[in-house]
């Protein structure tokens, strides 16, 4: 499948290690550089540089995960880490159970990357602005540096929002500092000025009329960079993160009037999350993944997981526990990210056989009976046969930590479900897996999508004059849902509501349920404890596998049983809102300080 490749080449910033010699580059991160950052060419690849490192670091893989992914979707209440049982994956589990604490590896990672982005990002800023220790103008200045600046920008403006919802009060770092300098004390600002700061660095940029904009919704190019869309995204989510709705209004206000992105049809709401719908009209903004054999082919010398590989087997179903493998998935799997049961039930409830329920979990019966399933004779059988077929459904012991729905919003699919497809040609024909491996995640890592911007739109224009056109943004992603339940009214509750079925899974719901809950809108002990949703814990099992059971060998049949969680699974509130800076970090950086329930 033909691939978009972001307009700066990454093949240009990686080039530059081969070419020092040519060059003779100082070491980037030196302000007094005197050979380099001082021409166009310069300054692409500097910006090339800084969208590299934020694909390989923040959209890249760590060992088996991703650690935005992990943090913020296990933190969820409707998520299970999952995997074989209680001791398996319990790097990610401890995020499910809020049983972490500094020392966290995941936790480390995540913080790292971030700034490590962020310092790429500053590169391109310090360097040809006077945004820099002593004031020092730039060696060079153009339309084009300019145009560079902007985008790193939002790019910086961007990692700073995610760092400060993650962990409240972050270092604020807007340039680069020199080996002999500590980063700035973290709580000497507080997450409203961290995310104000935000709002008018995305402001300058927008105001620059430098910053790229996307040009109508098929413009796929424009979705893996920084742009005015992406831009007035940022400021409009940092702007409800700080209540302030106002704010909030203005700039996504702008980004759906630019009229430049738009929802994909029901019948596509899948391709959002698979190749098939990379850069497509409605992303705002996600890092291109490029098959560069090149670049790629030695990845575990380089360091290089850009495809989140191994990302794909961690949320893919359990091979070892199924008597064959579906065909549409890939040869191993380890089952990570399962749907909790409850939350299931409520979404299927609510969009019954709707495109975007079927896009994100299956049924028992759509999981035993509408998947061609690799080992069976009988997948164009009547139920019947299907019923006692023994190469489909579960072998002894079940799935662990998901009830009778399975979850593939995100699986790698080797062959396009027909379930979503309804038959028809193949989206990608010429679609052929790379030399990676056949398990390489390699769709692009999505940051931002359109149905996000137009529920926090929504959520913004509750009680305001606007409220007519806040209610068309919800019904917009409601009607696209194919659900066939259509509000009549602007209220918390439906956008809340709305927000957890579209948003399922994509890094939405801790963030959402933590700034609700400083607003007075949600319990989170509620929500947490007292439901008690993460202390028992599923487990499904097919009676078809389990010698005890009246129906072994002979018929599947879908049971739940159910465990409690070893040790202390609840969340403090006050504490776990947000997580703590990571122990070896702060070994390193005495200004680092821990805020909040973790400073205790």
């Amino acid at each position: 499948m033909k691939k978009y490749i972001i307009p700066v080449s990454l093949v240009l910033a990686l080039g530059l290690a081969s070419c020092q010699d040519k060059l003779d580059i100082p070491q980037k991160g030196v302000i007094a550089t005197e050979n380099f950052y001082a021409s166009d060419a310069d300054a692409a690849a500097a910006l090339a540089d800084m969208y590299a490192n934020y694909a390989d670091q923040v959209a890249g893989t760590e060992g088996i995960d991703n650690p935005e992914q992990v943090i913020l979707n296990y933190s969820a209440d409707d998520i299970y880490s999952a995997g074989k049982n209680f001791t398996d994956h319990d790097a990610f589990r401890i995020f499910d159970e809020f049983q972490y604490d500094n020392s966290s590896g995941t936790l480390k990672s995540a913080y790292e990357r971030y700034y490590f982005a962020i310092y790429h990002a500053n590169l391109v800023i310090s360097n040809f602005t006077t945004e820099n220790r002593t004031g020092r103008k730039p060696n060079f200045e153009s339309s084009f540096t300019k145009q560079c600046v902007a985008e790193a920008r939002v790019m910086r403006a961007y990692l700073h929002m995610m760092t400060a919802i993650i962990w409240n009060q972050p270092p604020l770092m807007d340039r680069v500092y020199e080996g002999d300098e500590m980063p700035p004390v973290n709580d000497e600002k507080t997450q409203e000025e961290i995310l104000q700061w935000v709002i008018d660095e995305c402001d300058k940029a927008i105001a620059s009329g430098f910053l790229p904009k996307r040009n109508g919704t098929g413009d796929k190019d424009a979705t893996a960079r920084m742009s005015v869309g992406f831009a007035q995204f940022v400021a409009g989510k940092a702007a409800m993160f700080k209540n302030d709705a106002a704010t909030a209004r203005k700039y996504l206000g702008n980004l759906i009037e630019s009229k430049d992105y738009d929802l994909v049809p029901s019948e596509l709401f899948w391709t959002n999350f698979h190749v098939e719908g990379d850069g497509n009209s409605e992303k705002i903004f996600e890092p291109n993944f490029i098959d560069d054999p090149a670049f790629c082919s030695n990845r575990w010398a380089k360091g290089v997981m850009r495809d989140r590989w191994m990302v794909a087997n961690v949320f893919s179903w359990r091979v070892k526990s199924l008597l064959s493998i579906p065909v549409q998935h890939i040869s191993d799997g380890w089952g990570g990210g399962a749907i909790q049961e409850d939350f299931a039930e409520k979404f299927y409830q609510h969009d019954g056989d709707s495109p975007r329920r079927k896009a994100c979990f299956l049924t028992a019966d759509e999981f035993l009976y509408e998947m061609e399933w690799s080992g069976s004779e009988f997948n164009d059988a009547s139920l019947e046969e299907k019923q006692s077929d023994p190469k489909r459904g579960l072998a002894v012991g079940g799935l662990f930590a998901r009830g009778k729905y399975f979850e593939w919003k995100h699986h790698v699919y080797q062959k396009e479900p027909k379930i979503l497809t309804g038959g028809t040609q193949p989206f990608r024909p010429d679609y052929v897996l790379s030399g990676m491996g056949e398990n390489s995640n390699e769709k692009n890592f999505l940051v931002a999508r359109y149905a996000e911007a137009l529920l926090l739109y929504a959520e913004a224009c509750i009680g305001s004059s606007d409220e007519a056109k806040g209610l068309a943004a919800l019904q917009k992603v409601q009607e696209r849902s194919g659900s066939g339940k259509i509000s009549s009214k602007l209220t918390f509750e439906a956008v809340m509501e709305e927000k957890q079925y579209e948003m399922w899974f994509e890094s939405c719901r801790f963030p959402d349920l933590v700034r609700w809950s400083k607003q007075g809108k949600v319990d989170l002990d509620q929500i947490y404890n007292k439901s008690g949703i993460h202390k028992n814990v599923p487990t499904v099992h097919d009676e078809f596998s389990e010698p005890d059971k009246p129906n072994f060998g002979k018929k599947h049949v879908l049971y739940v049983t159910h465990d409690p969680v070893p040790g202390n699974s609840d969340f403090v509130v006050g504490k776990y809102e947000y997580l703590p800076f990571p122990r070896d970090v702060m070994t390193s950086n005495k200004n680092l300080h821990q805020v909040g329930g973790w400073a205790k």
